[in-house]
């Protein structure tokens, strides 16, 4: 059976839009493909007003979020069950992925909403502002945020309403979860929704969509407490456990249940007006894919997706069939190298698949960072091994890192090749992982190289304060409970003893995920 299919005509074109911060492959016209890119350019813009976040160019394609825009919301649920779109955070590049056409089914049900009505459908556009949302806050923020106000930020930015002059309106209640808003509540109050440190339930899940979006609509847009959202996260940032911030910050939380619970029925959810100073419509630099590219994107797809030990078997296996029609194919050879290094973590013995296929995209177009990037981590695993590989990964990841100075990747795994082979890392690899975390904020296995680094040379403030987004995080399962205990150590100065936690606890995460006892 194929990996998976899309509901596509036999040939669909695809077509590539960049802007300043975006790379859109869509499966669809070229008109649509240029509109959908520079609509979401404008959000882009259009949060950079919000947050107060000045234009910047970017400097190295990695900062550029890849969008794939394809099929339905059932090709997007066939990869994610139950998502309408998704966002993955990767060193090597940020992935969203959205369908490019409307589906005939609402996916209300799986949202929150029960009801036959338009206004209860979730656009699939929606799901990818409030995706980019996350990207954004990430990319640009150093902070830890508890998941309620994480999602019901983005959900706030989810309805945003923008407008041709580049105004835009943000506010409106998310319609769609207007069954768990304003009939049930979810029986979850605002105190449990806060102070909770147990691992999320379905309920959990869905009230920091639903009960966050109106608790952040109250705090940010309601007028009796206004400020005490910025002290509640400045709070937790500085060490503050969620609950104590909590409760130090908004006092009795019965009561400030009791008051969003009026606030929802006050007919006062509209939110604001804005506009941005200086607006200049943005532009789409269009470019259809050729035939190989286009042969790839399904496999693409999928190894962007994320894959586990039971499916890297069948994107290496479909990516193998792509790269055997176009041998000397840049692109076929790139994601088969890409495919075949997800599949190498589960089974060693693919490695030299992996390397090969990377030494032919090379030889297709010798400059290509990501092509060098793949090579050096086929070594560095091969180096886990054999030490002697480590230095050659490193050659790579140099060249790597000379071809793009400001790309995070490159940066990380020339560290992990001082780590993996033991002794003293160079302070030249440990500024250089420092700095990859400066570009990549998003990306929580870096925080938790550099956070072990940080406790190796008795550095605890520091590197509690990187651990912290994922200390306070449940959806962490029973990791977040030992990054939380890390934390805990921290703070009572045992940096000797949250070091050795929380490294013992990486290697036992590794060591699931390669046995696919994560899955």
């Amino acid at each position: 059976m194929a990996l998976f299919a899309f509901a596509s005509p036999a040939h669909a074109e695809w077509w590539e839009a960049r802007t300043d911060h975006f790379i859109v492959y869509s499966e669809s016209s070229s008109a649509d493909a240029k509109k959908f890119a520079e609509k979401m350019e404008q959000l882009d813009m259009s949060l950079r007003s919000l947050q107060n976040v000045k234009f910047s160019p970017v400097t190295s394609e990695s900062q550029r979020l890849t969008v794939f825009r394809f099929g339905d919301v059932d090709d997007i649920s066939r990869l994610v069950p139950g998502a309408a779109g998704f966002y993955i955070p990767n060193l090597s590049g940020s992935n969203a992925f959205t369908p490019a056409k409307s589906d005939s089914r609402s996916t209300g049900a799986l949202l929150g909403s029960t009801g036959d009505s338009e206004k209860k459908k979730l656009d699939p556009e929606k799901v990818l502002f409030h995706e980019y949302t996350h990207h954004f806050m990430f990319q640009h923020f150093e902070a830890a945020y508890p998941r309620w106000y994480s999602e019901g930020f983005a959900e706030t930015v989810a309805t945003i309403v923008m407008k041709p002059d580049g105004s835009f309106h943000i506010g409106d209640p998310p319609n769609y979860r207007s069954d768990l808003l304003f009939q049930s509540m979810l029986n979850v109050s605002v105190e449990r929704m806060l102070t909770s440190q147990n691992k999320p339930t379905g309920e959990d899940f869905y009230s920091w969509y639903s009960v966050g979006w109106l608790l952040n609509h109250y705090l940010t847009f309601g007028p009796n407490r206004q400020g005490q959202l910025k002290q509640y996260l400045r709070a937790i940032k500085s060490g503050v456990k969620p609950a104590d911030a909590a409760r130090q910050t908004f006092g009795d939380l019965g009561k400030l249940d009791k008051e969003i619970n009026k606030y929802k029925g006050s007919g006062k959810l509209g939110g604001i007006d804005v506009r941005i100073a200086n607006f200049a419509p943005p532009v789409a630099q269009m470019r259809q894919l050729a035939p190989d590219e286009e042969a790839t994107m399904k496999v693409r797809i999928r190894t962007k997706a994320g894959v586990n030990k039971k499916l890297a078997p069948n994107a290496a296996r479909d990516a193998r069939v792509v790269a055997e029609r176009y041998p000397n194919s840049y692109a076929a050879q790139l994601a088969l190298a890409d495919a075949e290094l997800d599949l190498a973590e589960f089974q060693p013995a693919d490695l030299p698949r992996a390397e090969a296929a990377a030494d032919r995209a090379l030889a297709a177009k010798p400059d290509s960072v990501d092509a060098m990037i793949l090579k050096g981590r086929a070594l560095l695993e091969r180096g886990k091994t054999d030490k002697a590989q480590l230095a050659a990964a490193r050659t790579w990841f140099t060249k790597a890192y000379n071809r793009d100075p400001e790309h995070p990747a490159p940066l990380y795994y020339n560290y992990l090749t001082y780590y993996e082979a033991g002794g003293n890392i160079p302070e030249s690899a440990i500024v250089g992982l420092e700095k990859a975390y400066d570009e990549a904020l998003y990306d929580d296995q870096l925080k938790l190289v550099l956070t072990r680094q940080l406790l190796s040379e008795k550095k605890g403030p520091t590197a509690r304060s990187i651990l912290m987004p994922m200390a306070i995080n449940p959806e962490f399962g029973d990791s977040y409970k030992k990054y939380a205990e890390v934390s805990d150590l921290i703070a009572a100065q045992k940096v000797d003893e949250a070091y050795k936690l929380l490294a013992t606890t990486m290697a036992e995460d590794d060591r699931k995920r390669r046995s696919g006892d994560d899955d």
